[in-house]
């Protein structure tokens, strides 16, 4: 597992994407300014690859920092776009990523951070007992089963509002 690098474009990651949504049809230029546009925000988006033996990505996830006014200018982190090569998936590569994003989450400072803790979950030596630590993570329906396996619950709901491109 390495943060994406320029070079993904080439070896697969919107392939795996397109296992989650749609991607679009996005060349190799477009690709290079988004992928310069979120490294100048470095500490902002944290994006993770998993690669084969062969430098194929057949993983990925983010975690997108958010800096806020309340709990003393607090960070939360969101965890989105995890996705997986189907020929690779119920191998644990989702949870490896989740659990990768959420100890990058903590360890920037976000006081959301990481799922529940459970007494296998190696990251919960940091919690104390007086802070709530969590991830925050919306999915579809369908993929609700996945995360409910990496110890993620449902606790809420999520509303949209989408807008035609003009």
């Amino acid at each position: 597992m390495r943060p994406l690098q320029r070079t993904d474009y080439k070896d697969g990651m919107l392939d795996v994407l397109r296992v989650l949504t749609t991607v679009g049809d996005i060349g190799e230029k477009a690709w290079d300014e988004r992928y310069d546009w979120l490294a100048r925000r470095g500490d902002e988006y944290y994006i993770l690859v998993v690669c084969d033996g062969q430098r194929k990505v057949v993983g990925t996830g983010a975690v997108i920092i958010e800096r806020k006014f309340i709990h003393n200018l607090g960070m939360v982190g969101h965890i989105e776009d995890i996705a997986v090569a189907k020929d690779q998936q119920g191998k644990k590569l989702g949870l490896r990523i989740i659990e990768a994003l959420g100890y990058i989450a903590q360890k920037v400072g976000c006081y959301k951070v990481r799922p529940a803790p459970s007494s296998s979950d190696p990251l919960c030596e940091a919690a104390t007992l007086t802070e709530t630590v969590q991830t925050i993570l919306d999915c579809s329906e369908t993929n609700e089963g996945f995360y409910v396996k990496c110890g993620y619950k449902r606790t809420g709901l999520e509303m949209a509002l989408y807008y035609d491109k003009k």
